[in-house]
């Protein structure tokens, strides 16, 4: 094909990438327990959090148990019983990990897709034949 000739190309599909962050070789922290930190804040309880996402309980409070095990630090505080709605709140670190992180999976996945509008454009044009 000469190199002259673009080609119009209508690709549907998209990129989708995950980003989570290991410790040792451990799972410790993604975008799964980002969301449900994040909807605990927003709800005050795990309940109300497992309610939001559509998750079982037991599965919110499980992720939960299993990223402060990995990670060796609460991300939670607890309160049984009394007058307040908000039985949940995030810790210090959890509050101080949630926003970094939630910004840094949001500029890689625009780099990402920025990425990929250039590997389209590249496809387009013929890309680069070696």
């Amino acid at each position: 094909m000469p190199k002259n000739n673009k080609i119009n190309v209508s690709i549907e599909f998209k990129p989708c990438s995950k980003i989570w962050l290991v410790k040792g070789e451990e799972y410790a922290f993604g975008g799964g327990i980002a969301g449900i930190l994040s909807a605990i804040r927003k709800t005050g309880s795990i309940k109300g959090a497992s309610v939001l996402l559509k998750e079982s309980y037991r599965y919110v409070w499980g992720r939960i148990q299993k990223t402060e095990e990995v990670l060796g630090v609460k991300l939670i505080e607890t309160t049984v019983g009394g007058q307040s709605k908000s039985r949940a709140q995030l810790t210090e670190f959890a509050e101080r990990l949630l926003n970094p992180y939630i910004k840094f999976e949001a500029t890689i996945n625009k780099q990402v897709n920025k990425a990929f509008l250039q590997m389209l454009n590249e496809i387009k044009r013929g890309g680069n034949k070696k």
